[in-house]
């Protein structure tokens, strides 16, 4: 009946979250669904780092939270680097797709960076791409680790990762492909957290780096060629993301097979302040 705390504090936060920013709608009723609903999603987060704390003495028996999912603020050196070993490898696995289209002639034209996407870009990473990781690869994979054992917890938080991105707009055929390159991805960012010792530092800065530098070139930065295949970009022509295309996919399960020997020369993941007994598994 373990489940039960961790089921219960989705149904409780996320209705909290979208009743109160229906106040907003009292006062202003031409707001749009889209701003509505990130004002839900705002507000949830909000609640959610409220009740972190206590969530963490009560279920978790620790008094050092941030440090328990992977947030450690004492050397903030250390950190900076770990992030930025991250932001690195995001910037190299974004090159190789890259020059893949550069190279089969499917980029028309490159253009420079506007002032206003960088800062974009980096409002991503500070606010969206953050608040992600400190949800599943930080909360959320203790509370696996802790209901499943490692090896299952990082299947299972992947996949609740992957269906958390629902798209309505997306069809079946699309979003096959796109649940399948989030669930890789969730998997890449779960392994990096183990190979980094627990830090989500890195987490951060290699989902923030494919997730700001992507946006930077889907604003205009990379023109594609309107003879693309999209199935290979991802996942269509109406929503362009590599994370849903063939060769997206592709290079994350190379990601993955590389991190995993690595991870297994390197030791596996502690979940240090989680009260759980946690068996040697090598995913």
């Amino acid at each position: 009946m373990q489940w039960i705390p961790t089921l219960t504090l989705f149904l409780f936060l996320y209705p909290a979250g979208w009743s109160s920013s229906y106040f907003f709608y009292l006062f202003n009723q031409d707001i749009s669904s889209n701003n509505l609903s990130i004002i839900a999603i705002t507000i949830t987060y909000i609640l959610f780092l409220c009740v972190l704390p206590s969530w963490g003495r009560v279920r978790w028996r620790t008094d050092n939270l941030w440090v328990s999912i992977g947030l450690d603020f004492n050397n903030k050196l250390i950190a900076l680097k770990i992030f930025f070993s991250g932001f690195i490898f995001s910037v190299f696995l974004l090159v190789i797709l890259c020059l893949f289209f550069i190279l089969c002639g499917w980029v028309d034209k490159v253009n420079y960076i506007k002032f206003t996407e960088l800062l974009n870009a980096i409002l991503l990473i500070v606010g969206f791409v953050s608040a992600e990781e400190i949800v599943f690869r930080g909360w959320l994979m203790e509370e696996m680790v802790l209901l499943f054992g490692l090896k299952r917890g990082m299947i299972f938080q992947s996949a609740i990762f992957s269906f958390f991105h629902y798209r309505p707009d997306i069809g079946l055929l699309h979003l096959i492909p796109f649940f399948t390159g989030l669930f890789l991805l969730g998997l890449v960012l779960t392994l990096r957290r183990t190979i980094d010792k627990g830090s989500l530092w890195g987490c951060i800065g290699l989902h923030g780096g494919l997730v700001g530098i992507w946006y930077l070139f889907d604003s205009g930065m990379l023109i594609f060629s309107s003879n693309t295949p999209y199935f290979l970009l991802g996942p269509s022509k109406n929503m362009v993301n590599p994370i849903g295309g063939i060769i997206g996919i592709i290079i994350l399960l190379i990601t993955i097979v590389c991190q995993r020997r690595f991870f297994a020369r390197t030791g596996r993941f502690l979940a240090s302040t989680v009260n759980a007994s946690v068996k040697d598994e090598i995913p």
